[in-house]
């Protein structure tokens, strides 16, 4: 579904909801509710400190089902995230499984007591930091039916809040798409909250080609300039089966160098952050999806990336530069070469996961992942009407901002 089809009420008319709202719910396996076919899937609320050894295997088997559209929501990925990040603890994992059979789809919750500026009660969706996409782990196939049990338990179980802020999805997957698609068959309200695009390769997809000419020419010219200055260039990719602890130092030590590190942005300036990246790149080396790459001249690395890959789908992670060789565009030409590994994979697709607007990155992709938040309404019919109150709220502020941008908030 492209954004053109999200449903009524994403451009601002609130489409009701009748289910019936009762008491709030606590985290604890108590909480299995049953829809009312006893056949259907039952939705659990779980802590990622209480999951059992067989919770843990049926997370990984989803991973290995679901997972390849967003690494960062495979089970490993997202246990370190949940075990560094500092809210970590607040997090709920909303499960929607068969009694006694395998899980459908998890999608990580947290509860907040605003939305922006406005002072209401809400549920989203849980990212650490540098996860860069939210769509949530859920098998395709069972995407509609996934949705349709979880709405139907926030409704019923909802306390004081009023909507699920759903962030960083991936417009054009298919857990999105039935995302929409249920939202407008059960007339209950969406809005597009913010959409971006990101650059992107799509594997297959026809006048992909090899990005930006001029770009490519640009880049060419630039690494014999460093040969000649500096000596020669070399990219290598750390291999499977090599250590990858003195890379993560050397990647660290890199950017902290630099401006990041001058402006308290790097890695190394937040333990919980930093401990976050040195153990999913550890992870990721060791089951295979981790690549480690570095740029040197003349023996010395002057840029490194990280980026991990599953089956369909590569993502960009981290990437640092040294500035001393600024006027090369190093972090340019490894991206250069990145590109060119990723093209020649078949049925590989790639997200930098980076803003379009950063650089010249998008001159080498050629293309775009659209990346959508929207809030869905929740909780009784009252509730539904807060909402739809709060969406109007929310656009009549925006349009006084845009007329007035220069008057000062009060």
């Amino acid at each position: 579904m492209a954004l053109d089809r999200l449903p009524r009420g994403a451009q601002g008319r609130a489409v009701m909801s009748h289910l019936p709202a009762s008491g709030s719910f606590q985290p604890d396996a108590s909480h299995a509710w049953p829809m009312s076919d006893a056949a259907q899937p039952v939705v659990r609320i779980l802590r990622h400190t209480d999951l059992t050894a067989d919770d843990r295997a049926q997370w990984a088997a989803l991973s290995a089902l679901a997972g390849a559209a967003n690494i960062f929501v495979q089970d490993w990925f997202m246990d370190a995230a949940l075990s560094h990040a500092p809210d970590g603890a607040d997090v709920l994992l909303a499960v929607v499984a068969p009694i006694d059979g395998p899980w459908l789809g998890v999608m990580p919750l947290i509860a907040a007591p605003r939305f922006g500026r406005w002072p209401v009660r809400i549920w989203r969706n849980w990212s650490a930091t540098n996860q860069f996409l939210g769509t949530p782990l859920v098998i395709a196939q069972s995407a509609d039916l996934f949705w349709k049990s979880l709405f139907a338990f926030l409704d019923q179980r909802a306390g004081g809040e009023i909507m699920l802020h759903v962030a960083g999805l991936d417009a054009d997957d298919p857990v999105s798409i039935a995302l929409f698609d249920r939202c407008e068959r059960e007339r209950r309200a969406f809005h597009t909250i913010h959409c971006h695009e990101r650059p992107a390769y799509r594997a297959g997809k026809e006048g992909e080609g090899r990005g930006d000419a001029k770009m490519r020419s640009r880049l060419r010219s630039l690494s014999k300039r460093l040969e000649q200055d500096h000596g020669p260039v070399t990219i290598d990719i750390l291999a499977p089966d090599a250590p990858c602890t003195a890379w993560i130092d050397a990647f660290l030590d890199l950017e902290a160098s630099g401006w990041k590190g001058r402006g308290g942005s790097a890695l190394a300036s937040d333990g919980a952050t930093q401990a976050l990246f040195c153990e999913v790149i550890e992870r990721g080396h060791a089951n295979g999806s981790a690549r480690l790459a570095t740029l040197s001249v003349g023996g010395r690395a002057i840029a490194m990336s990280s980026w991990f890959e599953a089956a369909i789908w590569g993502h960009g992670f981290k990437m640092a530069f040294d500035e001393d060789y600024r006027a090369y565009a190093p972090g340019q030409l490894l991206m250069r070469d990145i590109r060119d590994r990723i093209g020649v994979r078949p049925g590989m697709s790639f997200d930098s996961c980076v803003p379009r607007g950063a650089g010249h990155c998008h001159r080498l992709w050629g293309s775009n992942r659209k990346i959508v938040d929207g809030a869905v309404a929740i909780g009784s019919p009252w509730q539904h009407v807060q909402f739809d109150a709060l969406m109007k709220a929310r656009a009549a502020y925006a349009a006084i901002k845009a007329r007035f941008p220069d008057r000062p908030a009060t």
